[in-house]
């Protein structure tokens, strides 16, 4: 299976909004169809110095080369966009209130505010992952994380430092939920388990992070 490698992605091609170019597409940038290749819709943005108004498939070799780069969603809704600037959510007088904002907001804001201004350059130049409802970049350590695929319950019990993998998916989801493990992810989860677990390495201290996602 194909891999990625890039300094926030590291996973299976299949992971990312690339696949294989069966089809032979042409490289909107390039012209070529030798290389993995995507086709944009109304889920993707991307950003270049050149009018992309006609672009309709774009391969990973260009992303590499830097000669386009993809708006990123970031965790709490704030976006990276052109020139790596980080735009954070302008969240209402209300939130800014709540438990929830001081403790899980504010957090990672500040955080945003200390990341060197290479990095959101770096994320804009990321693949974006497959997601159900849109990719979000998770942030560890004042720097974005490193997406390293979707989880099963194997994946929580082989990084589970107990072998507790319900205990460990608890403690680094982003979005948990009473009894959702045991439906969605454990041994014995639901016929119909419809969540997906996207994992997230931090590149300083290697702590594992992530969320779910649902069709």
């Amino acid at each position: 299976m194909e891999s990625i490698h890039f300094k926030y992605f590291e996973s299976p091609i299949e992971e990312s909004i690339f696949e294989t170019n069966h089809e032979k597409h042409s490289c909107f940038f390039c012209g070529k169809s030798d290389f993995p290749i995507a086709e944009l819709d109304d889920s993707i943005t991307i950003i270049a110095n050149e009018n992309i108004d006609e672009a309709k498939s774009i391969c990973l070799k260009c992303l590499s080369d830097r000669k386009y780069g993809f708006v990123q969603e970031i965790e709490h809704d704030a976006l990276v966009t052109k020139e790596g600037v980080i735009i954070k959510a302008d969240h209402s007088s209300h939130t800014k209130k709540s438990t929830y904002y001081t403790s899980y907001i504010l957090p990672i804001e500040k955080q945003l505010d200390l990341i060197d201004k290479s990095k959101p350059l770096e994320l804009i130049h990321t693949p974006p992952f497959r997601a159900w409802q849109g990719a979000k970049w998770l942030v560890h350590c004042n720097d974005f994380m490193k997406y390293i695929g979707t989880w099963q319950h194997e994946d929580f019990l082989k990084n589970a430092p107990n072998n507790n993998a319900e205990e460990y998916y608890e403690n680094i989801c982003l979005y948990g939920g009473d009894d959702l493990y045991e439906s969605q992810f454990g041994p014995n989860k639901s016929e119909y388990a419809n969540c997906t677990f996207y994992a997230f390495e931090c590149l300083t201290c290697k702590e594992k992070r992530g969320y779910i996602d649902n069709i």
